[in-house]
């Protein structure tokens, strides 16, 4: 008899990428273990659908709705996208009825974990932030268990009901050295790399930043900057210009210490983790807990304008273990190469690195798959 596990999710990578990790280490369990396993995916968004073509996954498309808590007309067109959503999600679970649904947090899962409860299929959501999302708050009273990634989060589910695991990261990501990253971005040895991580939608203000920093930057480092997709054109853009305005001085120095990219895909991240000596990041979840398994020195500059201001409460933890916190109405070329400097110390770097690396949960993809496949029993 088939043991069906449906994931749901959908959004920014910080909740693809860890459903797709969950996602692979129970069809590694499964296979190990000789259970007949069948997944589906449902979810919203060209990069979920993208991760799943990659993977293998088998994938329906949803519509979601997502309610701002700002004034916004995109609210009331969602609204109607809510009822079909709903609808879809009827449909899918009902053909497809599996005996476990496990979310990822975000808008796209929100109609799924309903129509989940309404067939009396047991729901298990992950919490990847310090502070939970208004979708994890609501459908969080109604799931089986809570997997969180920050001991913090605990006190917005009901007591019991948490079990702390990390974030889900991909095991890709693991394994490659220093040196094989280098040679892909084809840097030289003997300077330090830097590894600035826009996010997939593309982090306005850090990119605005390595801007107006980059001559300066690219006199002392090597440059890795992932800017986003869509911010590439402009990023692109600015950077031909100052090439430009710096073609009898600084320009060959510039196109040699720096490599522009809008996303990575999978084996590209892989290495660019290797490649660096120091990361430059938001506070997603997602990125602290990559950053921390590869166990690379950071510099975490959190979103400090949210709802919910989960990602300032995810670098004060991250904080704790190392790494540097600069806030975004701080954010200044001195600070920054000053901050890179400083973990740079040959006196500081290893120190960091293992207090960086002590924080992450390598294993937490496996420990959520483990109680998924528990209901097999």
């Amino acid at each position: 008899m088939k043991f069906r596990v449906l994931f749901v999710g959908g959004g920014t990578g910080g909740h693809v990428f860890p459903l797709i990790a969950v996602a692979n280490a129970v069809k590694e369990k499964a296979l190990s273990s000789g259970v007949d396993l069948e997944i589906l995916i449902i979810g919203e968004g060209q990069l979920l659908r993208d991760a799943c073509m990659v993977s293998g996954f088998k994938f329906k498309s949803i519509f979601a709705g997502k309610i701002r808590r700002y004034f916004s007309f995109l609210n009331f067109l969602d609204i109607f996208k809510m009822p079909i959503g709903f609808i879809q999600s009827l449909w899918h679970m009902l053909l497809f009825m599996p005996n476990v649904v496990f979310a990822k947090g975000s808008y796209a899962s929100f109609m799924p974990c309903l129509v989940a409860k309404l067939y009396f299929i047991p729901l298990f959501i992950h919490e990847s932030d310090s502070t939970a999302g208004l979708t994890n708050r609501i459908v969080g009273r109604l799931a089986n268990g809570v997997f969180i990634a920050f001991k913090n989060a605990e006190l917005e589910f009901s007591p019991g009901r948490c079990l702390l695991v990390g974030n889900p990261i991909r095991k890709e990501l693991l394994g490659a050295s220093h040196d094989e990253g280098l040679v892909m971005f084809k840097f030289d040895a003997n300077r330090k790399t830097i590894l600035i991580l826009g996010g997939s939608q593309g982090a306005r203000t850090i990119n605005n930043m390595v801007l107006q920093s980059l001559v300066m930057l690219t006199d002392k480092y090597q440059i890795i900057h992932q800017c986003g997709e869509g911010q590439f054109d402009i990023v692109k853009a600015e950077v031909d210009r100052i090439v430009k305005e710096g073609k009898d001085a600084y320009a060959d120095r510039l196109i040699n210490n720096y490599k522009l990219f809008s996303f990575f895909n999978i084996n590209e991240m892989r290495l660019a983790y290797a490649a660096s000596d120091v990361i430059v990041s938001r506070a997603g979840a997602a990125n602290i807990f990559e950053i921390a398994a590869i166990g690379k020195p950071a510099i975490v500059i959190p979103i400090t304008h949210s709802a919910s201001n989960h990602q300032v409460l995810n670098a004060q933890e991250f904080a704790n273990f190392g790494a540097i916190v600069i806030e975004e109405d701080n954010l200044a070329t001195h600070l920054l190469i000053n901050q890179i400097d400083k973990l740079l110390l040959p006196e500081n770097y290893d120190r960091i690195s293992a207090q960086i690396k002590s924080f992450a949960m390598i294993d937490a993809a496996d420990r959520v798959a483990d109680q998924l496949l528990l209901l097999n029993k």
